[in-house]
């Protein structure tokens, strides 16, 4: 068995130090990606087309949450820190929302390997810069709020949960969910309360 060293160890032990602090160690665990919609697949994980950092308002409940990460990854690229903690934060809210509307152990895996398969797709620098800016906004009482509140504005997501599911055509039904859990969904991952 070979043992990593250097920069590729630095940098596969930090992501997922990363994961597990970003993701409140609900998961770890990755798995493949969701293959439907302008997605595809190369060797450093997903990436969607033509996607750029938008200054625009905040996204409505309609974004998929691999959209998100991708758009997510662009901000970080150009520097649009505040954007891309923004998106970090409604990304993973509706990861773990669906996760949790689902409830089964495959759809709470999913929902960290989300953001770990996005975070790859950036350099070390760029990781490191972007957990600085995410750490400083949660740890200011009046950012995090803000965050909170727009996440929660943005709305429950209305987007399909297959990519939740170990079989796409299960036929199974997610748990309807009402505006208060969609609240305490995101108060629970962003730990908002």
């Amino acid at each position: 068995m070979k043992i990593m060293t250097g920069k590729p160890a630095f940098f596969a032990v930090s992501t997922l130090f990363l994961s597990l602090l970003l993701v409140g160690c609900q998961s770890a665990t990755r798995s493949l990606p969701d293959s439907a919609g302008s997605y595809s697949r190369n060797s450093t994980g997903l990436e969607f087309a033509g996607k750029t950092c938008r200054t625009d308002s905040p996204y409505s409940a309609s974004g998929r949450p691999d959209e998100l990460y991708a758009e997510m990854n662009e901000c970080v690229r150009a520097q649009k820190f505040d954007r891309a903690v923004f998106l970090y934060a409604l990304a993973g809210s509706y990861t773990w929302f669906d996760a949790n509307r689902i409830g089964t152990q495959y759809a709470k895996m999913a929902h960290g390997k989300r953001l770990g398969e996005a975070l790859a797709q950036l350099s070390e620098k760029q990781v490191s810069q972007f957990w600085e800016r995410i750490r400083a906004t949660m740890q200011d009482p009046g950012k995090k709020s803000m965050i909170c509140n727009k996440v929660k504005q943005a709305g429950m997501p209305t987007h399909s949960i297959d990519y939740m599911r170990v079989e796409k055509s299960s036929g199974v039904t997610a748990k309807p969910r009402e505006q208060s859990q969609w609240d305490v969904a995101v108060d629970n991952y962003l730990l908002c309360k």
